[in-house]
């Protein structure tokens, strides 16, 4: 059964922009809203678990053009040409970069942080869905990265 969550924030620029699902990817997938409006875009935490899968997996998902670089750089001016934003649901975000060096975290952060700005006023939001049993280790991670987040 879906749980009831007020989508609203995916089509604002309020802050903050990153959002903790606790649950099941099934369960997100039948929660999160459907229909015309902003696309919702779906990403894998198992094959992010590197910069290169990262890169990867963004780029397929966002339909990033033939020239995307695969850097940093190339992530960050991807993201800021989207013109409609984005909303991002990554699934076992728990595994994002787990196989990267420390770093790595905090330089996507700060893309990311980036990319929103340069949007603006197009919303930005990242919904990172973990199992309930591996949550106190994302929240960590995020805290650590500080990362300001909401739960759902």
């Amino acid at each position: 059964m879906a749980r009831d969550v007020d989508w609203s924030f995916l089509a604002s620029t309020q802050r903050p922009r990153v959002h903790v699902w606790s649950g099941t990817p099934s369960a997100l997938v039948d929660a999160a809203p459907a229909g015309p409006g902003r696309p919702l875009r779906w990403l894998r935490g198992s094959r992010m678990r590197t910069r290169a899968g990262l890169m990867d997996e963004w780029a397929a998902a966002a339909q990033f053009p033939p020239h995307f670089g695969g850097t940093w750089d190339s992530l960050r001016d991807s993201l800021s040409d989207l013109p409609e934003g984005g909303a991002f649901l990554i699934l076992e975000a728990d595994q994002l970069l787990q196989d990267a060096p420390p770093d790595d975290g905090v330089t996507l952060m700060a893309v990311l942080a980036d990319a929103a700005e340069d949007l603006a006023p197009q919303p930005f939001h990242l919904v990172l869905q973990v199992e309930p049993t591996r949550r106190s280790d994302l929240v960590e991670g995020l805290r650590a990265l500080r990362v300001a987040f909401r739960d759902l």
